[in-house]
């Protein structure tokens, strides 16, 4: 296996700032694959539905948007301890489990047993893999300069086996939707449901065409890695084709920004 050195050189001019997760190329800001990807996707009408469950169930609709804030924020603190605690496990470093952060959040920690759980299967990945997948780069950071989009991909692998540079993206959602019969995604992606295999599909996917577009690599599958406490393991899941939409949808961005 021969690294590429332009995988260490082509988005070397990127800034990316962690906590408001922006990106800034020549002093222009980015705007994300995720971003990108979500100005397709019906946003949650919190106060319908709130109002919506309170009735079902006879509570006040305050104390169901209090409880969806609450889940919400421990899924993002375990997502991201998970990340965190994956990225430093493939380069053979120690991570220390954030307690003080989510104590200091929470009042207490409702995190350390799900997070627990999960990387046990984090760890059963790592030893699954050890000489089949070899780590290139973790938490690589990438742009396209004609289209003026970010991102940032979890795991660039080489696959042994095939013989070829791999994309592979750690998910921990609580749910992993394959189908939505009831809704899809908006304007141009109108024919692609409203699913999680979608959506992330097109991400990978745009992760995939941004490093062929500015780079000389070229890549093979993309997998993503469903890592979820209420699984008894992880789950690899291979995304969708969908190369025609992820490149409508930097396309449209480069048109967009001529006009």
């Amino acid at each position: 296996m021969n690294i590429p050195t332009e995988l260490f050189t082509a988005f070397n001019d990127v800034q990316y700032f962690d906590e408001p997760h922006k990106y800034y190329l020549d002093g222009k800001e980015l705007v994300s694959v995720t971003t990108l990807i979500h100005e397709y996707v019906e946003p949650f009408d919190e106060e319908y539905w709130s109002e919506f469950k309170g009735r079902e169930f006879n509570i006040h609709p305050r104390i169901i948007q209090r409880a969806w804030k609450f889940i919400n924020n421990k899924g993002t603190m375990k997502g991201s301890a998970i990340h965190d605690y994956a990225e430093n496990l493939f380069l053979n470093k120690t991570f220390e489990y954030p307690k003080e952060t989510i104590f200091n959040h929470f009042g207490f920690d409702p995190v350390r047993k799900e997070y627990q759980i999960t990387k046990n299967h984090v760890d059963k990945f790592y030893a699954d893999v050890q000489n089949k997948l070899i780590p290139v780069k973790t938490e690589l950071i990438l742009y396209d300069r004609e289209a003026l989009i970010g991102g940032m991909l979890d795991m660039l692998f080489w696959n042994v086996r095939a013989q070829e540079f791999q994309i592979w993206d750690w998910k921990t959602n609580k749910a992993f939707t394959h189908e939505n019969k009831q809704r899809s995604l908006m304007g141009k992606l109108g024919l692609l449901e409203e699913s999680d295999i979608e959506i992330y599909s097109l991400q990978l996917e745009m992760y995939k065409q941004i490093i062929e577009r500015n780079t000389n690599i070229k890549l093979g599958q993309s997998y993503i890695v469903w890592f979820c406490h209420r699984n008894e393991n992880y789950e690899i899941i291979k995304p969708k084709d969908r190369k025609y939409y992820a490149n409508l949808l930097i396309q449209d961005r480069i048109a967009e920004l001529a006009a």
